[in-house]
């Protein structure tokens, strides 16, 4: 029994020993428990951000984000690959890459000076990138600063750097071990990638944390064309203007043809001109594919507006067909080694619709040279022994004409003379003899042959001035004898005259009364039909009468076929 007691007493006092330890252990537990509440309500109170902290770092995140560890990674490392990025940032020995206890990793790179512009930015995928800095702008920061998720799989800066003076483009993969070739590009790759980076700037912000993806540009080019008169009357128009656009202009199109395009967006375009309203569309496409199109309207007149117009410059219309006749017509007024030549120029063009609306010719089958168009080898292309008109005359069948306005010219020791070309210099050749001019002629076997030369064969200009400096007028007189019988010649002048023109009117004075005389003013009988001794006898009074209110003598002369019907009048 007494043992019985002692084992119970024994239990009892291990029993009191046990729940005194329990109890112990509690209150040292609870105890703790507050120590360690304090610590962490302390720490939250007093955590200073890290060197290498979020961007969005607060005292709450020192337990959620706080620094895992700081790992500089030495140039040469294998995460990051730097061959591409050279020109990108500088090689300072490491490259600093925080890890955060969440798993994301702080990448800081110095930049090279080189970089001169930031021309785009690009990531995948899109979730993974937390923010970046440094190339928030249009000029690239001292350094890149970014906080990215694991699983991004590259960060790619498109930029512009200078080296030597010259600019070339390159991409740098900051976050990728894939190498990517640096390409050059030619200028207006050049200028494109300024266009687009500066287009990129202008959707940003001063400063944007996270780089959106970037959007299409989808604004049209905008085109403008330099001042342009309404109505011309030649052949070739040039069209100057200047495209812009906010990414950069690829094409220019006028007429659907590619036209000369500058980087900074001039062009310049000829196109050909028909008679009466032209359309011409312009259109430009910039390199997002954005197309912007303009179309201008050009009339093309025969002559100047009417109100400018002398009597005599719009021709009578007739019902006159004559489908088998051949015409070449010269007009030079602007000469290149001598003085001009004055109206000469209108005098031929007037001269060429009468042709066709008075006369009946056929448009294709009149072939006109003025000024500078008007040379030594395109008259023996038009009028030479196997010239145009040789070859397209229809035998006994063709009536030619061949008329010239400009200069004659004569040479004293022989008496020879000739037409002057635009670029023959009268100091060593006549031009185009007309004696070979004539002999030519009569051998085509045309049905009639008519020139008319509103020419002067004294060395003088309509204005008295010498084609030759200190010259003398030369006084030959054209013989009978060097005309073949069947070719008629009707020229403005005889002897020492000169061929003088009519200011008020802008023509040679005997072409203005031979287009007069023509639009029906010759028919003094009135039987609607003018011979070529009427149009003769018209011609020569007025224009003797008019050059002697001028104070000088002028007397037309024709020489052949007189009684030939030249004109019929409706």
């Amino acid at each position: 029994m007494n043992y019985a007691l002692k084992m119970m007493a024994v239990m009892l006092a291990l029993g009191v020993l046990v729940l005194q330890g329990c109890q112990t252990t509690s209150t040292n537990e609870q105890s703790s428990n507050v120590s360690k509440k304090s610590f962490f309500q302390k720490s939250n109170q007093t955590a200073k951000k890290p060197k290498y902290a979020p961007y969005d770092w607060k005292p709450s995140d020192a337990n959620s984000r706080e620094i895992w560890f700081v790992n500089n990674y030495k140039r040469g490392s294998s995460l990051f690959n730097y061959s591409d990025c050279n020109w990108f940032y500088r090689y300072k020995g490491q490259v600093k890459n925080t890890f955060l206890r969440n798993g994301n990793v702080i990448v800081e790179k110095d930049l090279n000076n080189y970089v001169s512009q930031i021309v785009d930015v690009s990531f995948e995928p899109k979730d993974k990138l937390i923010f970046i800095e440094g190339l928030d702008g249009l000029s690239p920061s001292s350094y890149v600063k970014y906080e990215a998720k694991e699983g991004l799989k590259f960060i790619k800066v498109e930029f512009i750097y200078k080296y030597n003076g010259k600019e070339e483009i390159s991409i740098c993969d900051i976050h990728s071990k894939n190498f990517i070739n640096r390409t050059k590009l030619q200028k207006i790759e050049i200028e494109e990638a300024k266009a687009k980076a500066k287009e990129r700037i202008a959707k940003l912000n001063k400063f944007a944390p996270v780089l959106q993806a970037k959007k299409k540009e989808t604004n049209n080019p905008v085109i403008k064309i330099n001042s342009l008169p309404k109505k011309v009357d030649n052949l070739n128009l040039i069209i100057r203007g200047n495209v812009s656009d906010d990414s950069g202009v690829a094409i220019v199109l006028m007429q659907g043809e590619k036209v000369k395009v500058t980087s900074d967006g001039r062009f310049v375009g000829k196109i050909k001109l028909g008679y009466g309203l032209n359309k011409i569309k312009i259109q430009a496409e910039d390199i997002n594919g954005n197309i912007a199109e303009k179309t201008i309207k050009i009339i093309r007149e025969e002559y100047i507006s009417e109100q400018m117009l002398a009597d005599v410059d719009l021709p009578p219309k007739t019902k006159m067909r004559n489908p088998d006749a051949l015409a070449v017509v010269i007009g030079v007024e602007n000469y290149q080694y001598v003085p001009d030549a004055t109206y000469a120029y209108n005098d031929a063009e007037v001269f060429r619709e009468y042709l066709s609306e008075t006369l009946g010719f056929k448009k294709q089958r009149i072939k006109i040279a003025t000024n500078s168009k008007a040379t030594q080898a395109e008259l023996n292309k038009l009028l030479g022994s196997n010239g145009w008109l040789s070859r397209n005359i229809v035998k006994g069948k063709s009536d030619i004409v061949v008329y010239f306005s400009g200069h004659g010219i004569a040479n004293s020791k022989d008496s020879n003379t000739g037409i002057l070309p635009f670029d023959v210099d009268p100091n060593y050749a006549i031009g185009l003899p007309l004696k070979e001019l004539y002999y030519n002629l009569s051998k085509m076997g045309a049905k009639s042959v008519t020139v008319y030369l509103d020419a002067c064969f004294t060395g003088q200009t309509r204005d008295s001035k010498m084609l030759i400096a200190d010259a003398r007028p030369i006084i030959i007189s054209l013989n009978k004898e060097n005309i073949p019988s069947n070719i008629t010649v009707f020229s403005a002048s005889t002897g020492s005259q000169i061929s003088g023109a009519i200011k008020e009117k802008e023509h040679g004075l005997f072409t203005y009364y031979l287009l007069k005389g023509m639009s029906g003013d010759a028919d003094i009988n009135k039987d609607k039909s003018i011979q070529m001794n009427e149009l003769s006898r018209y011609v020569s009074k007025n224009v003797k009468d008019q050059a002697a209110i001028n104070g000088r003598e002028q007397t037309p002369e024709l020489k052949g076929d007189k009684d030939r019907v030249l004109v019929q009048l409706n």
